[in-house]
Parts: C-alpha cells; sequence; structure tokens
C-alpha cells in the first residue's frame, strides 16, 4: 500500500479515475469494485470513500471525466460550416462511442442517487453539450424560436445517441445499412422537418 499522503488528494483521485477507464478499455464494470480499485492504485477503500463519497461518487467522476472528453471531441467539429456541423458533431460521436464503448455507456446508464448527485462541473458539461446542437441548429435555422430550438436539439440528438447506442448493441438491425447512412437519414430528415430545406443538405 502506498504510504500516507504519499499522493494528494487530487491525485489520488486522478488516480482512482485512470484505473476504473483503463480497466474499461478491455473488461466490463461488473468486473470491477472499490477494493479492486484501491488495490490498484495502492490505497485502502476507506481513502476512496473519503474522497468520493462512496463507489457510486467514483464512478460518476469517471462519467465526468468521459463526459469531459466527449465534449472536447464534439466542440472541435461543432464550427463546421452549415449542415456539415451536425454531421461532423455525429461522425466524432460515433468514433469517441466505438473507441470507448464501456466509459461511453457508463455515461448514460450511470443514475445519480439523491444522496450522490452529480457534480456542478457535471451539470455543466451536459448544458454545454447540448447548447452545441442548440447554437448548430440557430444558424442554420435562425427563425425557430429559442424553447423550440431548445426542444428540437433535444430530439435531433437523441435520434443521433439512440442509433449510436442500438448499433453498439449491434442491434440496430437495419442490412445493408451503415450507422453513418442511418445517422446522416436522421439528420436529413429532422433538418427538412424543421424548416431547412436547402437544394442540398450535403456540406
Amino acid at each position: 500500500m502506498a504510504r500516507r499522503k504519499e499522493h494528494t488528494h487530487e491525485e489520488i483521485k486522478v488516480m482512482a479515475i485512470t484505473a476504473v477507464l483503463a480497466h474499461l478499455k478491455d473488461e466490463s464494470l461488473d468486473s470491477l469494485s472499490l477494493r479492486k480499485v484501491a488495490a490498484v492504485i495502492g490505497y485502502v477503500p476507506s481513502t476512496l470513500v473519503n474522497l468520493f463519497g462512496s463507489y457510486q461518487g467514483l464512478l460518476l467522476a469517471v462519467a465526468e471525466q468521459t463526459l469531459s472528453e466527449l465534449f472536447e471531441r464534439l466542440a472541435g467539429q461543432a464550427q463546421t460550416p452549415e449542415f456539415g456541423g451536425l454531421t461532423a458533431m455525429a461522425a466524432a460521436y460515433q468514433e469517441f462511442a466505438f473507441e470507448q464503448p464501456r466509459a461511453f455507456q457508463l455515461i448514460f446508464e450511470l443514475k445519480a442517487t439523491k444522496e450522490q448527485g452529480i457534480s456542478e462541473r457535471h451539470a455543466k458539461l451536459i448544458e454545454q453539450l447540448f447548447a452545441l446542437v442548440e447554437s448548430r441548429l440557430a444558424s442554420l435555422l435562425p427563425e425557430l424560436p429559442q424553447q423550440q430550438c431548445l426542444l428540437a436539439s433535444r430530439a435531433v440528438w437523441a435520434g443521433v445517441h439512440g442509433l449510436v447506442s442500438l448499433d453498439l448493441d449491434d442491434k440496430l438491425f437495419a442490412p445493408g445499412v451503415s450507422l453513418t447512412q442511418a445517422i446522416q437519414h436522421h439528420l436529413e430528415v429532422q433538418l427538412k422537418g424543421l424548416g431547412y430545406h436547402k437544394e442540398t443538405l450535403c456540406c
């Protein structure tokens, strides 16, 4: 075991989060526990409880870190002009999900409890992710009222997420149709329905 005060609290947090992410690259969350994480980083489980509140708190921190990485990936594509911004973000979303499938799924499968809610930063990241979609829709559909734009951003991205999640589980069940094609079709249909009628939706 590591000696007491060998690392700062922040360093131990980073070590624990990194250990969970490393585990998720090759194995499922079901095969992990607080005790195993503690053993990997050389501390006792009570140290992690003191820092994260619980195993659930540690997993929420892992989800937050993954969400931060996902946001950076999408933000890098958000400024692509016209309709291409949405397709570029969707492509980045798809790529990230298949690079880190278990960590990606953890973001959405993990539920915060009343005792262990998400952090302020976690909530802000979710808000910022949807803001990227809202901003792109607002630029494509400037006459769309703000409230409708907000609702549309959720509907549009829910479809992207749903298709990605189905394909991750090998349940898209669309022979001859790739995930990229399915997402592109979904985005085109949604944009046309919202009133975006260009001669071509291709960037």
